[in-house]
């Protein structure tokens, strides 16, 4: 695609050296998952720019057959973004770019909350939530872009609070929870070999199944197991994993990304000792924890803000409609009694229509 104002970036070793460059990244943008996500799916292919030497550019060209494509910024994860390389970006200028470059072509684009102060300030689209104040100085004091109908939890200042400290700032049906999980007698530890690992991929087929999704496959799980990027932990009831979450490191975030527990995890509250257990280990090192993304009034709300956290915008740049919902499609309803292993086999060629 040519474009006016976005420079495509073909050569990898030259995307590198401005990637390297870059103030802001994540988990997600490093070239090493893409070329992972490229070698997994056929549908899938990741085109990158830079935008008047201000900012990269990542996307994700998803194609959906007969012509049909979609980019989006960044697949299988609640934020992406582009990746600046200065302060001061003129975010309507950007936006005006970004449709005229690609006009005619569907785009989403979600940001991370954390790069918000790098755009000057745009009186037409003022975010009701304050941005992300920690990694960044915050000026300007007003988010330029507009917020999603999702937003994330961040538990900020987490390097400024002794365990006692932390504690207290949960709420306390939360601290009764994590009290709950450690009477039960759970061994909470880093994800060691294969069987642990296929343990918990089960658990989160079942959980997937639960929630009538497609699933990621579990070549996700094993390069998360295999990045120095990337924990597993999980608890384990004697030898038996009941639960278990992977969090992701990029600059001084931990992203609590995904986790799953059986019934019995459940009932004994693993996931809740899991958090807590990371968040008592990394508390004093400079780290914030980002609970991850959330829809605005899911129940899930609830159980993050319970941790002491502070809601933040995802925030979204986008040219296509939002789609209509499919939970009470009759696929969904019939995708709740498959067995798991036809759940893992179904659901790469079903992901791409997440997007």
């Amino acid at each position: 695609m040519t474009t006016q104002n976005f420079l495509e970036i073909k050569n990898q070793s030259e995307w590198q050296a401005l990637f390297n460059k870059a103030l802001f990244k994540t988990f997600f943008h490093q070239p090493e998952w893409e070329s992972f996500l490229e070698s997994q799916f056929k549908w899938l292919g990741f085109k990158h720019y830079l935008w008047r030497d201000e900012l990269l550019l990542s996307l994700a060209e998803v194609s959906f057959g007969r012509g049909r494509k979609k980019f989006v910024s960044h697949p299988f994860c609640e934020y992406g973004g582009p990746l600046p390389l200065t302060t001061g970006i003129d975010f309507e200028q950007f936006k005006q770019d970004l449709f005229n470059d690609f006009q005619g072509q569907a785009i989403k684009i979600s940001f991370h909350p954390a790069i918000s102060s790098l755009f000057s300030s745009s009186p037409s689209l003022l975010s009701p939530i304050p941005p992300f104040r920690s990694l960044f100085p915050p000026s300007p004091p007003i988010s330029p872009i507009s917020p999603s109908a999702r937003r994330t939890f961040f538990v900020e200042n987490l390097q400024q609070k002794t365990e006692r400290e932390l504690w207290l700032s949960l709420r306390k049906t939360t601290q009764q929870e994590i009290e709950k999980a450690q009477k039960n007698n759970l061994t909470v530890a880093k994800c060691e070999n294969q069987k642990e690992l296929n343990a918990f991929y089960r658990l989160y087929l079942a959980k997937a199944r639960e929630h009538k999704i497609p699933a990621y496959p579990c070549c996700f799980f094993e390069y998360f197991f295999n990045s120095p990027q990337a924990e597993i932990i999980l608890a384990k009831s004697g030898n038996k994993v009941i639960a278990g979450s992977v969090f992701l490191f990029y600059d001084k975030c931990i992203h609590y990304f995904l986790n799953a527990s059986s019934r019995e995890g459940a009932t004994k509250r693993a996931n809740h000792l899991i958090l807590w257990e990371q968040m008592k280990k990394y508390c004093g090192q400079g780290k914030i924890f980002d609970l991850g993304g959330t829809r605005v009034g899911s129940p899930l709300e609830v159980f993050k803000k319970g941790w002491g956290s502070d809601p933040q915008p995802i925030v979204e740049l986008s040219n296509t409609p939002a789609g209509a919902s499919r939970r009470a499609s009759k696929l969904r309803i019939l995708w709740g009694f498959l067995p798991l292993g036809l759940i893992e086999k179904l659901s790469p060629r079903l992901l791409k229509y997440k997007f």
